[in-house]
This record gives structure tokens, C-alpha cells and sequence, in this order.
């Protein structure tokens, strides 16, 4: 598993990429093939996006994956923009980015794609990032959003349906009532100084591999929590704590064996003691994106 020092959003395995937070997925206006929707304010929710890359490049990165340790990500930078790049893209990465879905809800992506990544850098031109800066937040992500999904379909192929399956879920739960608080602790210097003139989320992760992580929250919901976790772990977690406050927490975790010395505990130790929550198996339907079709793009 790769990791990424610095501020990231999760971590993922090798075979892909960080997924960034781009909780986005609509039906696009001019396209049969439903998405599946996750906008909650009505506004947002009847947001229909239109807009498209005007230039885009798509190469095969040359580095070697089954060698082991592969640096990738990316995101759209300014994040209210349409100037994408990223590297050492996996397909299966590019099309959970585009969907907003977790790796577990493909199914269908080709064995010959399995070790294959690609850089893509793709731009509007200044007037689509002047209308991108009007919007809110999730329809920004909703217009980002269709921009890959055009992509795709263009330069891959690509022809997608949903189906829903049986498949691995967790329910979130409350073992331990209290242990969650909501202390209105502001920011501190190091947060503010790292975030600058951007907005900072309510809970996002903080550090790396070598040194542990760091989950930090304020004014984080407990579905917050729960979609910071399906991140974690890759499959959808369902807000079951009926919890409705706003909370505020630094969670310090590491990833580790069992034979492993380091005072850390692994995040899925830390939920449960420092804040009572805990994650159950369970299996649940899950809205699952299928891959029709999919071919190697050309590169220019």
C-alpha cells in the first residue's frame, strides 16, 4: 500500500490511486446512462452539469507498477476549476474519481488494464473557471465530475450502466455514548497556515506512512465520519449511530502488525476507544457502476 505525505484524504491500495473527495455523481444532460445521484440540498440535487474539457491529454505513464512502489494523484487545481492533472493514473482510479464510488463498486475493467496507468492533464478555458467560481461547492464537484466522465467516454470508450448488487457494507455504530464532543476548538496556526485562503474541510487526514496519521475534525457530522471511513476502507459505511451533533477530534493512528511497537493505535482501534464508535460488518445492496465497455486510448 502507497501512502502520501502531507495532507491527503485517504489512502488506497498500490493498484490505484488517493482518492480525492470529490463526493460527486449525477446524470449528466445530454447523456440516457444514469449516475447515481448524491447531492443533498434541492438546489444541488436538480443541478444539471454541462461542461466539458476543451483540451486534453491522455498518455500511458512508462513507470513499472508490478515493481512495487508507484508516487501517484492528482486534482483539479484551483479546486473551483477545470484544470485537472493527474499521475500515474490507474483506469479503475479514474473511473472512481469520475463516479464517486469506492473500488469494491466496479466490476467489468479488463485484466490488460490491471497494470496500466496513465498522466491526464485536461482545461476549460477562463470563462468555464469564472462560471465554476459562482457555484456552490457540490455543483462545482457535479461539473468536475461530467468533465471525466466526458473524457472517458471519449478518449476510453467507455460505456457504463449501474446495477444493484449484494456487497460488503459497515454499519457505524455508538459502543460508548460520550465519547464524542463537540469542544468548538478552532483551528490551530499549522492548519491555518497549510489550508491559506482555502476552506478547511470538517475532517480530513494529516501525515504519512512513516510517521503515522493524523485525523482531524471540526464540526465534523457522524456521516462525515462514516464517509471519511468508507474511504479508509473501501466500502460504503452506512451512518447508523443516529448521532446529529457536530464534533471535534485528533485522532493519531498508525498502520501496523501485530508485532509492531509504535504507541499509535491502527484507526480502526482508535474509533471505538477514543471516540465510542465502531465499525460492524454487514451486507447491503450497493448501487455497483459496470463496466460495458472500455479501450486503450490513443495518446496526443
Amino acid at each position: 500500500m502507497h501512502r502520501f505525505t502531507g495532507i491527503v484524504l485517504m489512502g488506497l491500495p498500490l493498484y490505484c490511486n488517493m482518492l480525492l473527495a470529490q463526493n460527486v455523481t449525477r446524470i449528466p444532460s445530454n447523456r440516457t446512462e444514469p449516475v447515481a445521484p448524491n447531492a443533498e440540498d434541492p438546489l444541488d440535487a436538480a443541478y444539471v452539469p454541462t461542461m466539458t474539457f476543451d483540451v486534453a491529454s491522455v498518455r500511458e505513464s512508462k513507470v513499472d507498477v508490478q515493481g512495487g512502489f508507484v508516487m501517484s494523484g492528482g486534482e483539479f487545481s484551483p479546486r473551483n476549476s477545470s484544470r485537472l492533472r493527474l499521475t500515474n493514473s490507474s483506469v479503475l482510479y479514474l473511473v472512481t474519481f469520475a463516479y464517486a464510488v469506492q473500488f469494491r463498486q466496479v466490476e467489468g475493467i479488463p485484466r490488460e488494464f490491471a497494470t496500466t496507468v496513465f498522466n491526464v492533464e485536461a482545461k476549460s478555458d477562463d470563462r468555464i473557471d469564472e462560471r465554476l467560481t459562482r457555484l456552490t461547492k457540490k455543483q462545482a464537484q457535479l461539473e468536475q465530475a461530467h468533465m471525466l466522465q466526458v473524457l472517458l467516454e471519449e478518449r476510453f470508450k467507455l460505456k457504463v450502466h449501474w446495477e444493484m448488487r449484494k456487497g460488503e457494507t459497515y454499519d457505524l455504530i455508538v459502543t460508548k455514548a460520550g465519547r464524542l464532543k463537540s469542544t468548538g476548538a478552532p483551528p490551530k496556526a499549522e492548519e491555518l497556515k497549510i489550508f491559506g485562503n482555502r476552506p478547511i474541510p470538517p475532517i480530513y487526514q494529516h501525515g504519512g506512512s512513516r510517521q503515522g496519521f493524523e485525523y482531524i475534525a471540526h464540526g465534523a457530522t457522524t456521516k462525515d465520519i462514516a464517509q471519511l471511513l468508507s474511504n479508509q476502507f473501501g466500502r460504503p459505511v452506512a451512518d447508523k449511530t443516529g448521532l446529529t451533533g457536530k464534533y471535534d477530534f485528533n485522532l493519531k493512528t498508525y498502520p501496523r502488525s501485530d508485532d509492531d511497537l509504535n504507541p499509535r493505535q491502527p484507526l480502526e482501534t482508535a474509533i471505538q476507544d477514543e471516540l465510542g464508535l465502531r465499525l460492524v460488518p454487514s451486507k447491503e445492496l450497493v448501487q455497483t457502476l459496470i463496466i460495458d465497455h472500455i479501450e486503450r486510448p490513443s495518446e496526443n
